[in-house]
């Protein structure tokens, strides 16, 4: 069947929203490791530079959220944000309770009482019904296991019927096993492994002809076939304006950095700044010879020549100093001074942020942060003052954005871009370890 005209996005007015749980606390829920490239590859489609439809600072991943606070707070600012397309996307294990009503497991959830530990799907129904969005798009990449399977069994239209919601454009994966929905070695789901190769097709396609695409891979690999709810929502809105090339994995150390530098002062208004000054130097001394003569005026002279020297030398020196680099690459995070540089592999990171001010401080705005792995070595030659800080030698500061010229929103991007979902806001920073303030 032709689809209709695909119809895009203003990416400015829009907002996206990517959760994903790959790793559990309680050993019921297995690990799903291909939710982590899940939520890198789809970012990387939908801010795709060419044909992405997101600027990538709209484009919100949480990777392993711990509890419900991060997910609403996340989920009420995009609702707020968005006037055009609001997309929510959730990738982990999707459970049932004892009143076969479905929750979205976080990494801490206890199966044995979803209620209270899991994100109700009503909670992200109520958010996405109060978004001003002209369109509202869910995509649930859900693994069931254990008792979820047989309640799900047991009610077949159960999922569909919870997620009725005016305006709202639902695509959902409904499977049996983890297994035949998340197959061991595979980099992506296979729900989402679909997904995105609906969205590196020639052409763009709209919402109704993702749903085909994806049935059609999803049912020749005889897998469970995926649901579609379209209520009162246009299905010719389009997710990419093309062929979308997602990242296959974190990038190495052979691609491209991203470097941020304070930017020196514009050339011309540099140079006249510097006529000046030199100028009335020149003066001074001028002024000193008139009022002094003889050998104590060529004493005098020669003294403010020097001086005048030193001066230039210094201020040459200052500027050669004051070049500091903050670089993001495929290997890890670093900075690169003068006289120093420092580096902590992304193997090494748990996670990494920016707190809006150095612990222990009320002076030091904007401050990157890391969170090594519990066995990861601390590495050296950072910021030592700001270091002595922290609460235990598991945190180191980065540096200060201010130093590097660096804007939060262009580091967060990335930060994603190289390391997937490692980013930690302030307030998520916060949560995790309130020794931090």
């Amino acid at each position: 069947m032709r689809q209709s005209a695909p119809r895009f996005p203003d990416g400015a007015t829009s907002r996206a929203v990517l959760i994903g749980c790959s790793d559990f606390a309680d050993t019921d829920l297995p690990a799903i490791p291909a939710v982590q490239p899940n939520l890198a590859d789809l970012r990387s489609a939908l801010t795709d530079q060419a044909h992405g439809i997101l600027p990538p600072e709209h484009c919100r991943v949480l990777a392993d959220p711990a509890d419900h606070r991060g997910v609403g707070m996340a989920l009420a600012q995009a609702t707020h944000e968005a006037e055009d397309l609001l997309l929510v996307y959730y990738a982990g294990h999707g459970l049932l309770d004892e009143d076969g009503l479905l929750h979205l497991a976080l990494s801490s959830t206890d199966p044995g009482h979803v209620g209270f530990t899991g994100v109700p799907v009503d909670l992200v129904k109520r958010h996405l019904g109060r978004a001003r969005a002209r369109l509202r798009v869910l995509v649930l990449d859900c693994c069931f296991s254990g008792r979820a399977v047989a309640a799900m069994a047991e009610s077949g239209s159960l999922l569909s019927a919870q997620l009725d919601l005016s305006g709202t454009f639902t695509l959902t994966s409904t499977t049996a096993t983890a297994p035949s929905h998340a197959p061991p070695g595979r980099r992506h789901t296979a729900f989402t492994a679909a997904l995105l190769d609906a969205l590196n097709q020639p052409e763009p396609l709209t919402l109704d002809g993702i749903h085909q695409h994806i049935d059609t891979v999803l049912q020749g690999a005889g897998l469970p076939r995926p649901q579609r709810r379209s209520v009162n929502a246009a299905g010719d809105l389009a997710l990419a304006r093309g062929p979308v090339q997602p990242h296959a994995g974190p990038p190495t150390g052979s691609e491209p950095e991203i470097r941020f530098r304070r930017q020196p002062p514009d050339p011309p208004a540099h140079r006249a700044r510097d006529t000046v000054m030199y100028v009335l130097m020149l003066g001074v001394l001028a002024a000193m010879g008139v009022l002094f003569e003889g050998w104590f005026a060529t004493l005098i002279a020669a003294a403010g020549t020097a001086l005048f020297l030193g001066l230039v030398l210094l201020l040459v020196l200052l500027r050669r100093d004051l070049r500091h680099d903050l670089v993001v690459d495929g290997d890890g995070l670093g900075t690169q001074h003068r006289t120093n540089s420092a580096h902590v592999p992304w193997r090494d990171v748990e996670c990494v942020g920016v707190l809006r001010r150095s612990p222990g401080t009320v002076m030091i705005p904007n401050v990157l942060i890391v969170r090594l792995k519990s066995d990861a070595p601390r590495p050296t030659g950072f910021h030592r003052r700001l270091n002595q800080r922290l609460p235990d030698r598991r945190y180191v500061v980065v540096g200060i954005l201010g130093t590097y010229g660096v804007d939060p929103v262009h580091l967060r991007s990335a930060i994603e871009h190289f390391a997937g979902g490692v980013y930690r806001t302030d307030q998520e920073l916060l949560e995790m370890d309130p020794r931090l303030r």
